[in-house]
């Protein structure tokens, strides 16, 4: 661990192979999503836009905030995937038929800051990593969808972006900054 000048701690994890295909990566989103203290979601990047950028650059990824119950105390875990195309090529015919990889990043709250977890996986093609956000996405609106029950409020709209928030102060939003 190594502590920052901001107050962030940071912690890398790096599996032992990722020739690996096995989903390690997405499981573990899945289980913090869906985990049974977790009170409110947000998400930070809209997914249908990014099979756009990733079929023009090779590269995309999301953003999303889980808002979790611990001992009685709200606690924000933000997650941050960046997927790219793993080549060394200046011009790419289809990025889709490409291998790449994924830089998985949790931020957890601790005494005093903040704790960066990271890891890397490797996926065989654009099918495969949009099979992986497929899935994170629909334990995602699973979860959100009986959060927003409880809640009765509309989806909010900022600026053009539609953006799924359900369970969260303005604060833990940090809209605006």
């Amino acid at each position: 661990m190594i502590k920052t000048l901001t107050g962030f701690t940071r912690l890398i994890c790096r599996p032992n192979s990722m020739k690996t295909m096995k989903d390690e990566v997405t499981d573990e989103i899945i289980s913090l999503i869906t985990a049974e203290n977790v009170v409110g979601l947000a998400t930070h990047r809209h997914y249908p836009r990014e099979r756009i950028i990733y079929s023009r650059f090779g590269r995309c990824g999301f953003a999303i905030d889980v808002v979790k119950m611990v001992d009685g105390v709200r606690k924000t875990f933000s997650v941050l995937v960046e997927a790219y195309v793993d080549t060394s090529s200046d011009k790419v015919e289809d990025f889709f038929k490409l291998p790449g990889k994924i830089l998985y990043t949790l931020s957890s709250p601790s005494d005093g800051g903040r704790v960066l977890k990271r890891r890397e996986a490797a996926y065989r093609d654009g099918e495969d990593l949009f099979s992986r956000v497929e899935r994170v996405r629909r334990s995602f609106y699973s979860v959100y969808s009986r959060l927003k029950e409880k809640e009765k409020e509309a989806v909010t709209r900022i600026g053009e972006e539609i953006f799924h928030a359900v369970g969260l102060t303005a604060d833990e939003l940090h809209l605006g900054v």
